[in-house]
């Protein structure tokens, strides 16, 4: 049976005199991939700054594992269970990929930075996501899909029940696409539940189990993926069919802007068009 690990109730959050979001629901599913689509400034990474802890809610609740759950930083959020993957990255180029995983939390012995069970860590955790890479490589000397694995393992390293990952694939190539998706299904298997916001809805049928769709700030609907199509996807997002959005118009003009008359040649005689 599914079960619900986080529950957001009737999240609103106002900026000034903006309603940004009113009343908003999700849910996410214990190893399962959920989804959050919408219009440009439908309110996604407004509610997934308000679950990671960088804005404050202004009513609703959250439930993380059955528990009322209340974070007021990002480090409570991190703390609790809960990690976010920012569209742009969060690395510093000029350390190691072993330094940027366990940034503010190296491993001590004697009061000094124990670097070999920090090298042996980082390498446990990117071996779990089938990267043959040597952590004391500089993360200025790595791919940006290489770097994308490096803030998952940074999540894995806080032991993060739940992965928030924002438009993951906008700068990778389709190779580094293909990684990333074997990585969420072996996430999957770990038990690990992902949140997925993109507007390449390809992806979404692709990878995703459940889509929960986002409009002007509203809540409009979560669906099991299995159970819509595109369309039906387009038409929650932008709240009127595809074929109201692009109509067809019939064009006729009048003008003539070419004409030919009594053309004549060896195959042919007194042929006029327009």
């Amino acid at each position: 049976m599914r079960r619900v690990v986080l529950e957001m109730k009737g999240i609103t959050k106002n900026f000034l005199s903006v309603r940004a979001l009113s009343k908003v629901d999700l849910n996410v599913y214990d190893g399962e991939v959920m989804a959050l689509v919408g219009e440009n400034g439908a309110g996604k990474s407004t509610l997934m700054k308000i679950l990671s802890g960088i804005y404050k809610r202004d009513e609703g609740e959250i439930y993380f594992k059955g528990e009322k759950l209340v974070v007021n930083s990002p480090r409570e959020a991190m703390n609790s269970g809960i990690a976010i993957i920012h569209q742009e990255l969060n690395l510093i180029e000029g350390m190691s990929i072993e330094e940027n995983i366990f940034m503010g939390r190296f491993p001590m012995k004697g009061g000094r930075i124990d670097w070999k069970k920090m090298s042996r860590d980082a390498g446990a955790l990117l071996e779990r996501l089938n990267l043959k890479i040597s952590p004391k490589i500089l993360v200025k000397d790595i791919t940006i899909g290489i770097k994308q694995m490096v803030e998952i393992a940074k999540a894995l390293s806080l032991d993060a029940q739940i992965i928030i990952m924002d438009e993951p694939t906008d700068s990778l190539t389709d190779k580094e696409t293909r990684s990333l998706f074997d990585v969420i299904g072996e996430l999957k298997k770990q038990g690990k539940s992902i949140v997925y916001i993109s507007h390449r809805l390809r992806e979404v049928f692709e990878i995703c189990d459940d889509v929960t769709v986002l409009r002007d700030g509203n809540f409009i609907g979560e669906n099991k993926v299995s159970e819509i199509n595109e369309d039906m996807l387009i038409e929650m997002m932008v709240g009127r069919k595809l074929e109201e959005q692009y109509p067809y118009v019939e064009h006729k003009s009048e003008e003539l802007i070419f004409e030919v008359k009594s053309m004549d040649n060896d195959l042919v005689g007194n042929i006029e068009f327009g």
